[in-house]
């Protein structure tokens, strides 16, 4: 689904200019400076520029212009779990998000251009959020900048993860410890002058290996690979942590925000992927 249509907003008392006015319904600065110098900001479809006055009801829309991407397109292999003219979720499986040097093409962020290019959305990729390779489930997707920056602020608390663990755990908890770079590069630990860093856990199912439901208060760098290794219970096949060798097991199974255009409460979930159940059967034997 293409996003064409502008956004829309009707003014419900008099402002001096119509930039303060955007601003207040959440564009950005730079957002704002673009539009107005593109001519895309009208009132009742004429142009207006950023000190124009607006009166109460005035009925101002912003659209959207075409933007160039230098991702190489790629063949969409995702699940769609939801899409409109702002957004597009997807279910993702174990892929890179964005391309590096191991990874230089086929990533996530390849195949959402090349899903867009299907469509003929000439718009840059815009994720929410870049999942670790092997961290599975739920990602949101802005197909304009307006619903990128509505939703940018509070992503990372509106998740809900499942992580399969090694260990028994009884209780729930939070884990309250500031994260930076270990000795090795790839690594984090926590460490008193890392970033403030706060997960909370409790578990689903208690064994040998435990299933656990987790939600972040930040958004660190491996911040629930790095928690769970802190309190000795590593996520399971995250060789990096101590978890041992295979797949990380670490999904996100729900996601909720308010949607940047109707400004209604979304809730969206994604199953525990099903090769995860051997686990904690063979944990029960």
């Amino acid at each position: 689904m293409k996003s064409t249509e502008a956004m829309k907003f009707i003014t419900q008392a008099p402002v001096k200019r119509a930039d303060t006015f955007l601003r207040s319904v959440g564009f950005s600065n730079g957002h704002l400076r673009r539009a107005f110098l593109a001519g895309l900001v009208r009132r009742e479809g004429e142009v207006i520029f950023k000190s124009t006055s607006l009166d109460a009801g005035d009925a101002i829309a912003v659209s959207f212009k075409d933007e160039a991407t230098d991702l190489v397109p790629a063949p969409f292999r995702q699940k769609i779990i939801y899409e409109d003219e702002d957004l597009l979720v997807i279910d993702k499986g174990v892929i890179p998000s964005m391309p590096c040097r191991m990874y230089p093409d086929h990533t996530l962020a390849n195949e959402i251009a090349g899903y867009f290019l299907s469509i003929d959305l000439k718009r840059k990729v815009r994720m929410l959020g870049r999942l670790d390779k092997e961290t599975t489930g739920l990602v949101v997707v802005a197909k304009n900048p307006y619903a990128y920056g509505w939703l940018a602020k509070d992503h990372t608390k509106n998740k809900r993860y499942l992580a399969l663990v090694k260990g028994e755990v009884k209780e729930g908890g939070t884990v309250d410890g500031p994260i930076g770079v270990g000795e090795a590069s790839l690594v984090r630990i926590v460490r008193p002058d890392g970033q403030e860093a706060l997960t909370r856990y409790r578990p689903v199912v208690a064994g040998k290996v435990s299933l656990l439901e987790l939600q972040l208060e930040t958004g660190r760098t491996h911040q629930i690979r790095c928690h769970m290794a802190h309190i000795g219970h590593p996520v399971l096949g995250d060789e990096l942590y101590g978890g041992g060798e295979g797949q990380v097991h670490l999904h996100v199974c729900e996601l909720s925000f308010i949607h940047p255009r109707t400004k209604k409460f979304m809730s969206l979930t994604s199953p525990m992927p099903e090769a995860w159940k051997k686990f904690l059967g063979e944990a029960a034997e």
